[in-house]
């Protein structure tokens, strides 16, 4: 598809369509940028806060949506949300808009039309999350108690998401050599859990400046994964090394969770791998906010050597 621009010359006699090729031109550039060297979201404001028990009000901002359009938001917004079932929550969101105004609309001469286009925000209150491609911005989850009552409004990163440039200091792989720390066997009132398949004494991980190696008995063995400051979501996760056996991963998001209120241990993967020889790549999806920590399992059965271990954020 070629890119054209308006080019004017004396005496050129302008329709319509030139008018309307030059404003597209500028407007789809400039979406263009927006899109690709900036992430959608909250660029600035859009704090929604409690009016009553039933209202709630979206201070005025902008935001970006999947497609590049701004979105302004010049006035103070009210929406009653009352309606939604007891002891539910629901997500309020902005998109994009467009519309003509009355005042707008011109007639004369035997022609009329619209003489302005109005970008126009729409606020919604949705039982459910929006999809992630931008084409709605989350701006906060309103949790309801059990009269339909405003309780709690949450403008965690887990549900809104913040327009930022493309270029992140946090967004990348953390690549580190495997550290475990020994999981020792479990014991409840002095009596060890069965763990595998049968009551085999465990052996901890044998650790260099390198690798982690455990020997043909088998090993367990645990350790965290740092979350670059400004990460906001994990996106990939890789393990490498080599075994005479198998070797389970399991990957955790550990922490606390802001939503709920208490501790969060969430697995986010888990898979066996059983190559002599072992590069595994798993795409992985998850949002982390500020309380969030990563953490690494592993459990090798059999002569084994874990290399690296990684994971990349946005």
């Amino acid at each position: 598809m070629l890119v054209k621009r308006l080019n004017y010359f004396k005496h050129q006699f302008l329709q319509e369509q030139d008018f309307k090729d030059e404003q597209s031109y500028h407007v789809s550039m400039r979406r263009l940028h927006t899109r690709l060297f900036h992430s959608w979201g909250v660029a600035d404001g859009l704090v929604v806060r409690k009016k009553n028990e039933r209202e709630i009000t979206i201070e005025p901002g902008i935001a970006i949506d999947g497609a590049g359009r701004e979105i302004v938001l010049s006035e103070q917004v009210t929406r009653d949300i009352g309606s939604f079932d007891p002891d539910s929550h629901s997500f309020i969101t902005i998109s994009y808009g467009e519309s003509h105004e009355t005042a707008d609309h011109h007639a004369s001469g035997g022609v009329e039309g619209f003489t302005r286009t109005t970008e126009t925000p729409e606020i919604a209150a949705r039982r459910h999350q929006p999809p992630n491609d931008g084409s709605a911005i989350s701006l906060a989850r309103v949790h309801l108690n059990n009269l339909s009552h405003i309780n709690h409004i949450d403008m965690g990163a887990s549900f809104r998401k913040l327009a930022n440039p493309v270029i992140n200091p946090a967004a990348g792989w953390v690549r580190l050599a495997f550290k475990p720390v020994r999981l020792n066997p479990v014991k409840i009132s002095g009596r060890r859990v069965r763990i595998g398949a049968d009551d085999a004494e465990e052996y901890e991980f044998i650790v260099d400046e390198y690798s982690a190696y455990c020997d043909e008995g088998g090993a367990r063995g645990s350790m965290s994964i740092p979350v670059p400051p400004g990460a906001n979501r994990i996106v990939g996760f890789r393990i490498a090394g080599t075994t005479r056996g198998s070797v389970t991963v399991r990957l955790f998001r550990t922490g606390w969770n802001l939503q709920a209120n208490t501790g969060e241990k969430t697995e986010l993967l888990k898979e066996t791998l059983r190559d002599p020889s072992f590069h595994k790549d798993v795409p992985v999806e998850a949002p982390l906010d500020e309380s969030h920590a990563l953490a690494v399992s592993v459990q090798a059965e059999g002569e084994t050597n874990v290399w690296f271990v990684g994971a990349k954020f946005e």
